[in-house]
């Protein structure tokens, strides 16, 4: 099949890039630095839609820098995402893609949005809402192996409509070998699916830690002891995120949080759990940064991106931690270095850190709780277990 990818950021490129092992894919990006040795990249709409049977859009839907997650901003004004970038590149893919080409939309917006959008461009019958539900730093695999998949069409079920849905999940299963589960629904079905899924991951992590707040305080209990029972829990779904540590983080989960708690305050509902996500989240952070600084040494922080296995800082909690850490006690912060002196390290991610070479007398605040608590040299302190 001739697919186009339009769009080769974070997301576009490693999906695209999997499609072509089984598709002819072409690309397109504002960015003429992109490289790719598997696509083809077309420096022009015309020839980047020419003949697409598919045409996928992963441009941004970006926030304001601020609204990132890596620094506080639950104290904002809750802002909607800008879909400045989407309506402009559907505009050009309007001009100059066959009248054949279905085109599928994978960028995040807000439920309500695409309708008056979509309607306008008079794109209605051929465009899907098709978002994916993936982590960066795991994009191809996340994309290869989809737990489900959301297909948002303007009217469900109409023949058109199901044709399509056809033709596009044929594409994905020449590619996905797994049973994942598929809904097929109304644009706004699939964005809030999409939206949802997000911030249901932000509550849980929050909840787990707020175990570990809560277990700091009253002593002789183990956070970790305590969420393994809740994993077992039916009515709590699965074990994924249930794990008390640092904040949720990523360029996507903090700030969807953000933009539900504008879409909140836009609908009246009276009421914003959303903020207060984001409001417990840094809380959180702040909590962390306290026990650092409670310490008469300079702190070093050990994982400053989001996740282990990544480099990208957007929406890190670490680097919230770093702040808090520098705006409320003046302490500066070094990231993912050692130093020859004592100091105080965090543990910030959920990986073996025993081979690090820690200076006499540090200070060691393990927040999953791996780092050997008898070890001589160091003080080592289990984050959540007070005993």
């Amino acid at each position: 099949m001739n697919v186009a990818m339009i769009g080769l950021g974070k997301l576009g490129l490693p999906v695209a890039e999997v499609m072509a092992q089984h598709h002819t894919v072409k690309g397109y990006d504002i960015n003429p630095n992109i490289t790719s040795d598997v696509i083809n990249i077309k420096w022009s709409w015309a020839e980047a839609c020419r003949g697409a049977q598919i045409i996928f859009v992963a441009v941004p839907t970006p926030h304001a820098p601020e609204y990132g997650g890596e620094t506080p901003s639950s104290h904002l004004d809750a802002r909607d995402f800008d879909y400045e970038p989407l309506r402009s590149t559907l505009e050009h893919i309007a001009q100059w893609a066959p009248p054949t080409a279905l085109i599928v939309n994978i960028s995040t917006v807000l439920p309500g949005t695409l309708r008056p959008m979509i309607t306008q461009l008079g794109l209605q019958d051929r465009f899907c809402y098709n978002p994916y539900l993936i982590a960066m730093g795991t994009v191809a695999q996340d994309f290869i192996h989809p737990d489900i998949m959301m297909l948002g069409f303007d009217q469900w079920p109409t023949a058109q409509h199901q044709s399509q849905a056809r033709t596009l999940t044929d594409f994905y299963d020449s590619m996905q070998h797994n049973d994942k589960h598929i809904t097929c629904g109304t644009w706004e079905e699939a964005e809030c699916i999409k939206i949802f899924h997000n911030t249901y991951i932000s509550a849980k992590v929050t909840i787990a830690n707020m175990i570990a707040d809560v277990t700091q305080r009253i002593g002789h209990a183990n956070p970790t002891v305590i969420a393994e029972s809740l994993r077992h829990a039916d009515r709590i779904v699965s074990s994924q995120y249930m794990e008390p540590g640092m904040g949720d983080g990523g360029p996507c989960h903090p700030r969807d949080n953000i933009a539900l708690s504008w879409l909140a305050k836009r609908l009246n509902l009276g009421y914003d759990l959303f903020h207060n996500i984001m409001d417990a989240r840094e809380q959180q952070a702040a909590l962390i940064a306290d026990a650092l600084s409670g310490h008469d040494l300079p702190i070093h922080i050990m994982g400053e991106s989001f996740k282990p296995n990544t480099d990208l800082t957007a929406g890190s909690s670490a680097r919230l931690v770093g702040y808090y850490c520098e705006q409320l006690h003046h302490r500066t912060v070094e990231y993912d270095t050692v130093s020859d002196q004592p100091a105080v390290y965090l543990l910030s991610h959920n990986r073996d850190y025993t081979n690090h070479q820690f200076a006499d007398h540090s200070v060691i605040v393990d927040m999953y709780r791996r780092y050997p608590r008898d070890r001589d040299h160091v003080t080592v302190i289990w984050h959540g277990v007070s005993d």
